[in-house]
């Protein structure tokens, strides 16, 4: 399987969207795709697509976790 860097981007960003939109982690639309695939390649092909999505959906989880006002303001 070859690594296409706009692909898993395309995949972190549709978890940031999730995230955004309130999904859970859990709700990852390509684990039907992944317990369904037979071929190994076609299963890892999921899997990275699907462990892109979890990533980005931890990186906006991660960005909410703090305020705004907080997040990079300088100590007074």
């Amino acid at each position: 399987m070859t690594f296409d860097v706009e692909i898993i981007l395309d995949w972190q960003q549709r978890g940031i969207n999730a995230r955004v939109l309130g999904l859970a982690a859990s709700k990852n639309l390509l684990m039907p795709y992944l317990e369904r695939s037979e071929c190994p390649q076609e299963r890892d092909g999921w899997l990275q697509k699907a462990e892109a999505w979890v990533f980005g959906w931890h990186i906006e989880n991660a960005a909410r976790a703090f305020p705004e006002n907080k997040a990079l303001s300088p100590k007074a």
